[in-house]
């Protein structure tokens, strides 16, 4: 069911009869361009980039994991390294105003 959802809300509505199962037995099969259909960009896990410019083909992509957004992997080693820094330079500034102000 989470395939479907992800195919319509990539490609668009379903328009015509087409059979994802033919194209999967397949290797040899050729896309057709649909001039009707707005060109989609669709990326693999890789990162590998691919213009669509059928439904059919859409969907046959989509029902092989890829998808319309790039994900990109989060490098936490970066996300603790700000937070360090911040926390250094938070304590370095309260030192400082503590330092100014109680020698007065």
């Amino acid at each position: 069911m989470k395939t479907i959802f992800n195919v319509e809300k990539i490609c668009g509505i379903k328009i015509g009869e087409y059979s994802l199962e033919s194209i999967q037995n397949n290797p040899n099969f050729i896309f057709e361009n649909d001039p009707n259909y707005e060109t989609v960009v669709l990326y693999s896990s890789e990162g590998t980039v691919i213009n669509v410019n059928s439904w059919i083909e859409c969907a046959n992509y989509v029902e092989g994991g890829w998808t319309n957004g790039l994900i990109t992997s989060s490098n936490s080693e970066m996300y603790y390294f700000l937070f360090l820094t911040g926390l250094l330079l938070s304590l370095l500034g309260y030192k400082f105003l503590q330092k100014k102000y109680v020698e007065k």
